[in-house]
C-alpha cells in the first residue's frame, strides 16, 4: 500500500532510508513524512544538535537512516546511505551515565567497541522500553581524529511493521568529554602514584603518609577552588618535576616526595584576593607585593610538621620564586642557595605559565617558551637543571600534551 506523499520523497536525493520505498504499513509511512519534513528543518548550522530519523527491525541487527542531518556524513566523511554502518563501525565507546545511589552520585557505564556488537540488540530492546535513548558515543574519524556525539532520542514502535523509528540529535560534546577524560587519567595517575609510594614506605609509616597525603590534597583542592586552570597545572607540575628531579639525580623516594609536594608550591594563593588572581591585566606595583606574599603565606600554611613530605611542600612554597642571580622572593636567595626543590619548581613551573592560557594572555609556542627557559640561564634559573630539562623535550612535551586542552604540535 502507498500513501499519496511517497513519490515526493522517493526522488528527494535527500532521502536515505527504505520505509516509504518499501511495503510499509500506512501508519508507519505517514510517521515517516510527518518527521522528515519537521527534521530537515532542524537541520541547519544554527542548530547545535544534528538531527536523524534512525530505523530497525526488531528480528534484525541492522540499522539504518530514513533521515540524516548533512553535518553527519561529512563529519564521517561517507555519504548519507552509508552512515549507520560507518557510525557503528567507528564507535570506540558508547557511555551512559546514571544515578548510583540515593545521594545522586553519577556513575559512567560503558561498553567498548569489541564488545558492542554483541550488545546492541539488548540495547535497543533497553530504548524500546524506556522510549528514549541517552548516551555520549566516543568516535575515532577516517582522519584519525577523535570526536565524542551526545545521542538523545525518543523511541516509536510500530508493531504491524516489527519497525521501530528513533527520533533525535547528536551533539558534538567533544572539548567537555576530553576535558573529563583527561581529569579522570589525571587522578589515575595520582592514584597509581600513591599505591607505588605506599610500597616504598614501612607498614608503620603508612598511615602517618596517608595523612599528610590528605593533608596535601585538601590544600591543592582548596587551590583548585580559587583558579579553574589549577586543576591541569597541578598535575602537569608534578609530571614535569618529576622528570627534572629524574634527570638531576633524585632517589625513587625524594622524586615521589617532590612529585607530591610539587603541587602545594602555590597553596598560598588562598590569601590572595580574588580581584587579584583573576585579573584580566597586568597588576599594578601595589598588586604585585600582595601577590609576592602567597610564598610565604603557603610557606607558614605547611609549616609546624616534621614530615618530609610537608617540610619539602613548605620549602618549593616558600622558595620557587627565587632567582638564581638572587633577584627573585621573598629572600633574595642566590645559586645553591636555593634548595634543590624549589630550583626544580620554577623551571616547571614558569614553563606551563608560559605554555598555557591565562585570562591576561595566549599560551606561548613551545619554542618559544624552551627559548625563554635559554635566556633565564644564570639569571633566573640555575643553568644546569636548564640544561636537563631542555634535554628532555619530548618527554616534557608529552605531559603537557596529555594534559593541556590544547596541544602545541
Amino acid at each position: 500500500m502507498s500513501y499519496p506523499q511517497d513519490s515526493d520523497w522517493l526522488i528527494d536525493p535527500g532521502y536515505c532510508g527504505s520505509i516509504l520505498k518499501d511495503p510499509c504499513s500506512p501508519n508507519l509511512k505517514k510517521r515517516v513524512v510527518e518527521c522528515l519534513s519537521q527534521f530537515r528543518a532542524l537541520d541547519n548550522p544554527n542548530n547545535p544538535s544534528i538531527p536523524y530519523i534512525s530505523a530497525w527491525r526488531e528480528d534484525d541487527e541492522v540499522i539504518w537512516y530514513e533521515f540524516v542531518g548533512s553535518r553527519l556524513p561529512e563529519l564521517l566523511g561517507c555519504p548519507a546511505d552509508k552512515t549507520a554502518r560507518v557510525l557503528a563501525d567507528s564507535i570506540i565507546k558508547r557511555s551512559v551515565y546514571v544515578c548510583r545511589d540515593e545521594e545522586e552520585n553519577i556513575r559512567q557505564k560503558s561498553i567498548q567497541q569489541k564488545n558492542l556488537a554483541s550488545k546492541r540488540k539488548t540495547l535497543r530492546r533497553e530504548s524500546k522500553h524506556s522510549g528514549s535513548v541517552e548516551a555520549i558515543y566516543k568516535i575515532a574519524l577516517h582522519t584519525g581524529e577523535i570526536v565524542w556525539l551526545k545521542d538523545q532520542a525518543n523511541i516509536e514502535s510500530f508493531a504491524d511493521d516489527n519497525i521501530c523509528l528513533s527520533l533525535g540529535g547528536l551533539t558534538c560534546v567533544t572539548k567537555e568529554m576530553k576535558e573529563a577524560e583527561q581529569s579522570a587519567e589525571a587522578g589515575n595517575k595520582l592514584r597509581q602514584e600513591r599505591e607505588h609510594l605506599d610500597q616504598l614506605l614501612e607498614k608503620q609509616e603508612k598511615e602517618i603518609w596517608k595523612n599528610q597525603l590528605e593533608i596535601v590534597y585538601r590544600l591543592a583542592k582548596a587551590t583548585e577552588l580559587r583558579d579553574n586552570q589549577a586543576s591541569i597545572h597541578l598535575t602537569k607540575m608534578s609530571h614535569y618535576c618529576n622528570i627534572l628531579g629524574k634527570a638531576a639525580g633524585l632517589n625513587n623516594l625524594q622524586r615521589t616526595l617532590l612529585f607530591h609536594a610539587a603541587p602545594m608550591h602555590d597553596v598560598g594563593k588562598i590569601g590572595i584576593s580574588e580581584n587579584i588572581l583573576q585579573k584580566p591585566g597586568p597588576l599594578t606595583p601595589k598588586e604585585f607585593e600582595l601577590m609576592k606574599s602567597h610564598s610565604i603565606i603557603g610557606a607558614k600554611l605547611l609549616s609546624g610538621n616534621n614530615s618530609k613530605l610537608l617540610k619539602m611542600a613548605k620549602t618549593i612554597a616558600l622558595t620557587h620564586h627565587e632567582k638564581w642571580d638572587g633577584s627573585g622572593y621573598p629572600n633574595s636567595l642566590h645559586d645553591n642557595k636555593i634548595p634543590l626543590s624549589g630550583r626544580i619548581a620554577a623551571i616547571c613551573d614558569v614553563f606551563d605559565a608560559l605554555t598555557s592560557e591565562r585570562p591576561y594572555k595566549k599560551a606561548w609556542p613551545a619554542d618559544d617558551a624552551f627559548g625563554e627557559l635559554y635566556q633565564g640561564k644564570r639569571h633566573h634559573f640555575d643553568p644546569e637543571l636548564v640544561d636537563l630539562f631542555l634535554q628532555h623535550i619530548p618527554e616534557i612535551m608529552e605531559i603537557h600534551d596529555r594534559f593541556s586542552p590544547f596541544p602545541l604540535r
